[in-house]
């Protein structure tokens, strides 16, 4: 190592892991801090979006056929946090409203496992087309990401790590780069681009898009009036602080609470088919291939839920599609790829049970490509002035849920994980997203299609998997 880098981790002072049930007691811990630019001082509010999307840490996990030398990698993360100052400064106060630039640092582990790369991913699907699906254990990423128990749930802790890291290497070779990181601070798309910024660091090349940490609330017009309820179309509400009002499924999820999940591998051939069905089908009008797969995801996800609380096909229940949307590109003027904080939100599409369950997968994507196409400019200005006046008030905002667990959050995670490349792509990537209300939608390696992420009890998971590649 150089002698920059031996004097930074003497500064770290790193210690020395030995829990009861490690065998490998080279694991280490250190804070990396910006020993080159302090960067303390000041603070940067969090936006609407960001206090909007406060409480739960994201995680993933980046898997490598090398063996990355991990004081390389800690190396060029030092000189990438110089461009994400914010990484290493702590929550100002609980509950937070802005990120305290008090250089306190990121949390990085590193760690040698006598795992090999090949068991490690063994759940996965595989590459190539006739990958079949799997089911696993919804805790297989946790050895390969930090500690969770000081950062999920986010508390808003002035004393938690904002991001923490974790180096992996396996016996035989190989490297997991794992991540967590407070969705009040980014969200998913943010968090890979950091890795991709880090892998262009650690490859001598400059980082670009640069990251943009500008997260006022300038989305919302400056003229806007104050609103005191939600816009038409945002399933929201304004909690008082110090209120506390758990999610209306909460007396449902010992239910629907498991420990399995599964992974669905969609090719692109098999996409582009089920597009062109679609398309042939409502003869005139577009709608895009995640339309067409997040129709299909809402119906097997709500059918399963009927099962396993005894509702009727043909219930007048309501049940909601609450799509994760990227609003970079859709803002006036729009906040651009380098967006470098939440530049997520949702859009609503509500159906009776019945409706969903009888209508074909091309009417739902229909429906659901109408409801995007609502979300304007006009719209998202409408929606941040909301969230900015209650935030304001002092009330948490949140997704308003339903008592059955009927509204499920579908996330397309269509963000390039194969650019983090530390000399050579990821072969496999992971998150940890879930939630039996949850699921995700990821691109495939070598960008053949997309894998379809579920989870909940065992029956569940085999009942999503049956509905969601029917004919």
């Amino acid at each position: 190592a150089s002698a920059r880098v031996r004097d930074a981790m003497a500064e770290l002072s790193p210690t020395v892991t030995a829990d009861a049930d490690r065998t490998d007691l080279s694991d280490r811990y250190h804070h990396l801090r910006l020993h080159d630019h302090p960067q303390t001082g000041g603070s940067v509010q969090l936006s609407p979006y960001d206090l909007a999307n406060l409480g739960r840490s994201i995680p993933m996990v980046f898997f490598y056929e090398a063996t990355l030398a991990p004081h390389l990698l800690l190396n060029a993360l030092e000189k990438t946090l110089v461009l994400y100052p914010a990484f290493c400064g702590r929550y100002d106060a609980t509950p937070p409203a802005a990120i305290s630039l008090t250089n306190a640092g990121v949390g990085v582990f590193t760690s040698t496992v006598p795992t090999t790369l090949a068991a490690a991913i063994a759940h996965l699907p595989a590459a190539g087309e006739d990958a079949a699906w799997t089911s696993f254990a919804v805790d297989a990423h946790v050895p390969y990401v930090p500690e969770k128990e000081a950062m999920d749930p986010d508390a808003g802790s002035p004393e938690a790590p904002l991001v923490a890291l974790k180096i992996t290497s396996f016996e035989g070779g190989g490297t997991a780069i794992g991540m967590l990181a407070q969705h009040g601070v980014v969200d998913a798309d943010a968090q890979i681009a950091f890795v991709r910024a880090w892998s262009l660091t650690y490859r001598g090349l400059p980082v670009a898009p640069a990251p943009d940490h500008d997260r006022c609330d300038c989305l919302a017009a400056a003229d806007a009036p104050p609103a005191d309820a939600p816009p038409a179309g945002c399933k929201m509400v304004a909690v008082p602080r110090g209120e506390v009002r758990p999610p209306e499924f909460a007396p449902v999820m010992p239910k629907i609470k498991g420990a399995r999940a599964c992974a669905v591998p969609f090719s692109a051939r098999a996409l582009k088919a089920l597009k062109a069905a679609a398309s042939a089908e409502l003869a005139d009008g577009f709608v895009s291939t995640d339309d067409v797969l997040s129709a299909r995801v809402w119906q097997a996800l709500c059918a399963v839920r009927c099962e396993q609380l005894g509702l009727a096909a043909d219930s007048d229940e309501v049940t909601t599609c609450s799509r994760a949307t990227n609003i970079r590109k859709r803002t006036e003027p729009p906040l651009g790829a380098g967006y470098c904080a939440n530049g997520v939100t949702q859009v609503w599409s509500e159906l009776t049970v019945r409706e969903l369950l009888s209508m074909r997968p091309a009417a739902v994507a229909r429906r659901l490509r109408a409801d995007l196409q609502a979300l304007t400019p006009q719209a998202i200005a409408a929606r941040t002035a909301w969230l900015r006046d209650a935030q304001r008030r002092g009330c948490a905002t949140r997704q308003r849920f339903d008592a059955h667990a009927l509204t499920f959050i579908v996330s397309s995670w269509n963000f390039g994980w194969e650019g983090a490349d530390f000399g050579g792509a990821p072969i496999r990537f992971e998150h940890g997203a879930f939630v039996p209300i949850v699921a995700v939608l990821v691109p495939r390696p070598n960008a053949d299609g997309v894998d379809v992420y579920a989870s909940g009890t065992h029956d569940a998971v085999e009942q999503f998997v049956r509905l969601v590649t029917a004919p």
